[in-house]
C-alpha cells in the first residue's frame, strides 16, 4: 500500500512558515507597545513629581532663576509626554497591522490545511475502494474455484 503524499505540501509548509513569522511579528509589536506604554506611565509620574516639586519651591523663598529652570524642565517633560503619546499611537497602529496580517496568514494556512485534509480523505477513500475491489476479486476467484 502506497503512502499519502500531498502534492502541494511545499506550499502548505510555506504558509505555515508565513503564519509563524506573522505570529512572531505580532508578539514583537505587542512587546514594543507595552514598553512604550510603560515609558509613558513613567513620564507621567515624573511630570507629577515635578509639579509637586514646583509647588513646594513656590511655597518657599527661592530665586526666579530656580522657578524658571523648574518650569522649563516640567515643560520639557510635557513635550516628552506628547512625543511619547505619538510614539505609542504609532505602536498601536503597528499592532493593528500585525494583527491583521496574522489573521490573514492564519486564514490562508487553514485553507491549505483543509485542502490537505480533503486530499487525504480522497486518498483514503480511493485506497478503501481499491482494497474492496481486491477483496471482491479474491472472493470471486474463491467462489469460482469451489464451484468447479
Amino acid at each position: 500500500m502506497k503512502s499519502f503524499t500531498f502534492h502541494l505540501q511545499k506550499v502548505l509548509d510555506l504558509k505555515e512558515k508565513e503564519k509563524e513569522q506573522a505570529e512572531w511579528a505580532f508578539g514583537k509589536s505587542l512587546q514594543r507597545k507595552n514598553e512604550e506604554e510603560w515609558k509613558l506611565v513613567r513620564l507621567h509620574e515624573h511630570h507629577d513629581d515635578m509639579t509637586l516639586k514646583l509647588e513646594e519651591v513656590q511655597a518657599q523663598q527661592c530665586s526666579a532663576a530656580d522657578l524658571i529652570m523648574l518650569t522649563q524642565y516640567r515643560q520639557s517633560v510635557e513635550r516628552s509626554i506628547s512625543n511619547q503619546k505619538r510614539t505609542l499611537r504609532g505602536c498601536e497602529q503597528e499592532v493593528e497591522r500585525c494583527q491583521s496580517s496574522l489573521t490573514e496568514r492564519m486564514k490562508e494556512s487553514q485553507l491549505w490545511q483543509r485542502m490537505r485534509e480533503r486530499s487525504l480523505t480522497q486518498f483514503l477513500d480511493a485506497q478503501k475502494l481499491k482494497e474492496q475491489k481486491e477483496l471482491d476479486e479474491i472472493g470471486t476467484q474463491l467462489y469460482l474455484r469451489r464451484s468447479n
